[in-house]
């Protein structure tokens, strides 16, 4: 049997790293945050990805902190 590529294009969605970079924290601090439930968190095949509105609720979290 032949294998076909897949080719899939993932919007609205970023990886741990990104998600760190954009949040100012470090990646183990994502993956903390990913065990202990506070961030959503989906599984693709053997990537890890953090919808940008999960990103965008911490943002708001933050942001009422630091106020």
């Amino acid at each position: 049997m032949a294998k076909t590529a897949l080719t899939v294009e993932l919007k609205g969605v970023r990886s741990v790293d990104e998600t760190a970079e954009l949040l100012n924290k470090g990646v183990a601090t994502i993956w903390r945050w990913i065990r202990d439930k506070k961030i959503i968190a989906v599984r693709f095949g053997d990537r890890t990805l953090i919808p940008e509105s999960e990103i965008e609720r911490l943002k708001g979290t933050e942001d009422q902190a630091n106020a």
